[in-house]
């Protein structure tokens, strides 16, 4: 009885786990960024990637690039407009 006691608790402990798995990988925005600072210059590093969770299936892109250095400076830039996606039927 103890075992079978034993099972059913770890089972409903590891149940909110898995569901909160679930819900980490279903969030509809990705965001990172990055600073360095060196003795040759700084670079920043920011990407954001987001898919709208209306329903309506529009997803973007955006990525910016910036460095400084000895030699100079630059930046970039990356961007998609808001796309719509329509689920296929398999």
């Amino acid at each position: 009885m103890r075992k079978i006691t034993g099972g059913i608790a770890a089972t409903a402990l590891s149940a909110p786990l898995v569901l909160g798995a679930t819900g980490v990988a279903a969030a509809d925005e990705f965001e990172q960024s990055s600073s360095t600072v060196g003795p040759e210059g700084a670079s920043t590093s920011h990407v954001v990637a987001t898919a709208d969770s209306d329903g309506d299936g529009q997803v973007s892109y955006q990525e910016h690039r910036g460095r400084a250095g000895p030699d100079g400076a630059g930046s970039s830039s990356t961007e998609s407009a808001p796309v719509v996606t329509t689920p296929t039927a398999c």
